[in-house]
């Protein structure tokens, strides 16, 4: 029998660096303050995961579940061995996780969204987070299976926006956003550093400004002190460390809180 989960708080206090993983606990937090606006506003829904891995973000989007909700760990379990989805179960367990959590064994890419929402598609998603094999196309599909599956309240997050090793992900999306204008990123999460990249948050224009009020609330001390500029609006910058850059009329740079 699997033991009672642990409070989410403890879990990325306590546990979340030591799950194998690349997302970074301050936009797990930054996440989890995000579901918690929604169960407080009483908006309902399950979340889900492409590129679950071994479950760190995963983990910490469960345990912000209310009751009658789950998680969906999307991903085809075949990197960087066979035995990652082993591996992601013995997690769930050790977190008491393994009822909340059901396991999709498939290519996203090949996914429809009555896979993740029901044949009648009365189970929409309100956190849909996208970590998938990091090409523009794919990147390109899953956006539009998230799209597809979630609650009007719902938030997508795309990870590893702005890495240099995947510069062709932000024309999908800007691509992708054109094509569905009644999307739009309200928040970036600035990197902790090189390997725990940006992501971005997304839902529909009319609850943009609710989530940005609370993650500005949530995090004042975070706010970085320039929006991001993107084609129609701007977007909340949130990063550990929001630092500025003054150029002194010398050449010489300096770095400013």
């Amino acid at each position: 029998m699997s033991q009672a989960p642990l409070s989410l708080d403890r879990y990325l206090r306590e546990h979340y660096e030591a799950v194998p993983g690349m997302s970074s606990a301050f936009a797990a937090r930054a996440c989890a303050t995000l579901m918690q606006v929604q169960a407080g506003q009483g908006w309902r829904g399950d979340v889900a995961e492409i590129g679950a891995f071994e479950g760190r973000f995963l983990i910490a989007l469960a345990l912000g579940l209310q009751a009658g909700e789950r998680a969906l760990a999307i991903d085809r379990f075949d990197w960087p061995d066979i035995h990652v989805g082993l591996r992601l179960s013995e997690r769930l367990r050790e977190f008491g996780l393994s009822e909340r959590v059901e396991t999709i064994c498939a290519d996203s890419r090949r996914l429809r969204p009555q896979r993740l929402t029901g044949p009648d598609g009365a189970r929409a998603i309100r956190l849909f987070h996208i970590d998938g094999d990091h090409q523009a196309s794919s990147l390109a599909q899953d956006m539009a299976l998230a799209f597809a599956c979630m609650a009007p309240w719902g938030v997508v997050c795309l990870d590893d926006m702005l890495s240099p090793a995947y510069p062709e992900l932000g024309i999908a999306v800007a691509q992708t956003l054109r094509a569905n204008p009644q999307w739009t990123v309200f928040c970036v999460l600035d990197r902790e550093d090189i390997a725990a990249a940006a992501k971005f948050l997304l839902c529909r224009q009319e609850y943009a400004q609710p989530y940005v009020d609370a993650l500005t609330q949530s995090f004042p001390h975070r706010v970085w002190g320039m929006a991001a500029q993107f084609a129609q609006h701007r977007a909340l910058v949130l990063s550990p460390q929001p630092r500025l850059t003054r150029f002194n009329p010398g050449g010489s740079v300096d770095r400013i809180q």
